[in-house]
């Protein structure tokens, strides 16, 4: 479900209209977040790191207002629920793109995402089926390889593309704390940083 936003009585209307009009309306803001303690918890509970620290980030997305806004046709919507598409790695080096549905229930959400990303790792290509193609998902990435300070995004300026984009890098330790890049990539017609900064601060929460 979703409702349409009052673009005319938008306290961001101004903004909306300033930014829609550039050719990369995108903007990035790269942080490193403590996952120490949700390490520890993916080991206690035998719950895979990767997708317990997804649930954490996509119960903050939900929580954000502004990521769940999307901009279809000439209008913006809000969704009252946001899923995640999200790159999965195969042991020839490449990958495909996944469909993870949301579900508070952390069980639930992972019990669907093992059984995606076990079909995924059997099939080859990007496997870009219509789910991927969803607008009502963040786009999500892992770069277990490189501890990154920055990253940049693909980007096609014939398509109207404004899904957010959150990766994560190589962890790290620190005076004995785990940190992890994370990459958060957003459309500035729809946000600002200040709402990024909210999502951000929500998450950190969650992963102490």
């Amino acid at each position: 479900m979703k409702q349409i936003i009052d673009v005319e009585h938008w306290n961001r209307k101004e903004h909306f209209e300033f930014f829609s009009k550039f050719d990369d309306p995108f903007f990035g803001i790269t942080v490193n977040v403590d996952c120490t303690a949700t390490n520890q918890q993916s080991k206690e509970e035998g719950v895979s790191f990767f997708l317990l620290l997804l649930h954490k980030v996509m119960n903050a997305v939900n929580a954000t207002e502004p990521f769940r806004y999307r901009i279809e046709e000439d209008a913006v919507v809000c969704y009252d629920v946001i899923h995640v598409s999200s790159t999965v790695g195969r042991s020839d080096g490449t990958f495909g793109f996944s469909f993870f549905p949301y579900d508070p229930s952390l069980d639930t959400f992972v019990a669907s995402a093992t059984t995606e990303i076990a079909f995924l790792k059997e099939t080859s290509g990007l496997n870009f089926n219509d789910a991927a193609r969803r607008t009502d998902v963040i786009h999500f990435s892992s770069v277990p390889w490189i501890s990154f300070t920055d990253l940049k995004h693909a980007t096609s300026f014939g398509i109207n593309d404004c899904v957010p984009k959150i990766s994560v890098g190589k962890y790290y330790t620190a005076e004995g704390r785990m940190l992890l890049p994370l990459s958060v990539t957003v459309h500035h017609a729809l946000m600002d940083g200040y709402h990024v900064g909210q999502f951000i601060e929500r998450l950190q929460q969650s992963i102490l």
